[in-house]
């Protein structure tokens, strides 16, 4: 089971020079990502307002799976689900 968060709440995420998670802000304590499942990245709706992602997949320490996202053109990071 996992909840989708409809209106992500900006997360705070330490990232490579490469602008992938290496840790995430959960719950007032940093996560370490041990390792992440699979990374997507969308690109659409350029007409309206250009929406440009990239999402992760993650495990994090203690055993939480979520799914973070790097809004490209904001340059912020939101947390997108979370698995149990």
């Amino acid at each position: 089971m996992n909840k989708l968060v409809w209106q992500p709440p900006e997360v705070q995420v330490n990232e490579s020079p490469a602008h992938e998670p290496l840790a995430v802000l959960c719950e007032g304590k940093w996560r370490g990502v041990e390792h992440v499942l699979c990374r997507w990245r969308i690109a659409q709706e350029w007409w309206k307002r250009p929406v440009e992602r990239d999402y992760f997949r993650v495990s994090l320490e203690g055993g939480v799976i979520c799914e973070v996202f790097r809004d490209r053109s904001l340059d912020r990071w939101c947390l997108q689900r979370v698995y149990d």
